[in-house]
């Protein structure tokens, strides 16, 4: 898969002649081609997310009535098939998504790009460390629209600065560290699956 993606991403590159618009339009494309699997992700996790509720509901209504309530339970779950395959789509897409990855890492170029004006060498970390922190705040994004109203959406949790410690540990560790081009990956696929969780899906 990742010599299809290599093959792929060539192309895309010699026709755009540009590093970081090739990494942008391959990415795309690639989640454009999940975008079925992420649907079904997002769905199940809805169910999921309801499922709880109500399982939360019988647990306090048969507390005293343990057969009883492993009776309800079953029922719930026979009602709701294939409640927890979100979790198994997410881990199918792991193998896509690392051969994504190889498939551009390892074919770094050593040339600048118009996407990031203030950088000369993709290849190299961003001098000005504007890029790990551009990735703070594109994955944060989502969480922020929520806190401030923009956008309504009970799935996502509402920003809190815990929730940056994880997310500033890798622009830190690695985005300081590593090519340009990797932190410019991380930061469309961060945009691209803000677009993802902003979609409405149906029952």
């Amino acid at each position: 898969m990742t010599n299809i993606f290599s093959q792929l991403f060539n192309v895309i590159f010699n026709f755009t002649n540009d590093y970081g618009i090739a990494i942008i339009v391959f990415t795309i494309l690639v989640k454009l081609a999940l975008l079925p699997l992420n649907i079904k992700q997002k769905k199940s996790m809805k169910v999921q997310q309801k499922l709880s509720l109500e399982m939360n509901v019988l647990k306090e209504k048969y507390k005293d009535d343990q057969e009883k309530l492993n009776e309800e339970m079953v029922n719930l779950y026979k009602e709701n098939p294939g409640s927890g395959i979100g979790f198994l789509l997410l881990f199918a897409q792991m193998p896509i998504l690392i051969a994504m990855y190889k498939a551009f890492s390892n074919n770094i170029v050593n040339s600048p790009t118009i996407i990031l004006p203030w950088i000369n060498n993709l290849s190299k970390p961003d001098p000005y460390f504007l890029i790990p922190i551009i990735y703070i705040v594109s994955q944060a994004l989502p969480s922020l629209l929520v806190t401030i109203g923009a956008i309504k959406n009970s799935t996502i949790p509402k920003f809190s600065i815990t929730m940056l410690i994880p997310t500033c540990i890798i622009a830190i560790l690695i985005l300081t560290k590593s090519p340009a081009a990797l932190g410019l990956y991380f930061i469309i696929s961060n945009i691209i699956s803000t677009v993802e969780q902003l979609m409405p899906v149906s029952e």
